[in-house]
């Protein structure tokens, strides 16, 4: 993910650092354009920490609400976002489940039951652990895309 953010960034800085002649002839390097947009990159990209825990200008943001506000820029990135916590949320319930059936088996004592929910408990935390990776890749999409949006919205801005 860092390389194809690193890839737009010089993609980016390429385009805008290619020389410029100015009225009286003279030829400008462009460095000026360059630093502008060096100081918004690092300004405006979110990097993910955790599933709800962001750096944005070398501030550390966390809660799922500061991090879905970072989306209102990116429709496609926040689509992906809201997919991602969905995703989650259903991983917990999932995990949650399993081990509820684990916890009531070693209560009741009941030694065919113990089995039963060892597998199921066993079963459980896979898919939710399955779930719980789609989600992450899905997060770590949307930052991406909202990252590119925010790069396009620069060019925009000029």
């Amino acid at each position: 993910m860092r390389y194809c953010i690193l890839f737009s960034l010089l993609l980016c800085l390429y385009s805008t650092s290619q020389a410029q002649i100015n009225q009286s002839g003279t030829i400008q390097s462009g460095t000026s354009d360059m630093a502008r947009v060096r100081q918004w990159y690092d300004r405006e990209t979110i990097y993910l920490m955790g599933p709800n825990r962001y750096v944005k200008n070398n501030t550390l943001y966390s809660g799922h609400q500061q991090l879905k506000r970072e989306f209102v820029i990116s429709q496609g990135g926040m689509q992906l976002y809201l997919r991602s916590r969905r995703m989650r949320n259903i991983a917990t319930v999932i995990s949650l489940a399993g081990s509820a059936g684990s916890i009531y088996s070693l209560v009741t004592g009941n030694r065919n039951n113990v089995k039963t929910f060892f597998w199921i408990s066993l079963g459980t935390g896979l898919v939710s652990s399955t779930l719980t990776m789609q989600a992450n890749s899905q997060l770590g999409q949307a930052v991406w895309l909202r990252n590119r949006d925010a790069l396009i919205l620069l060019e925009q801005q000029k």
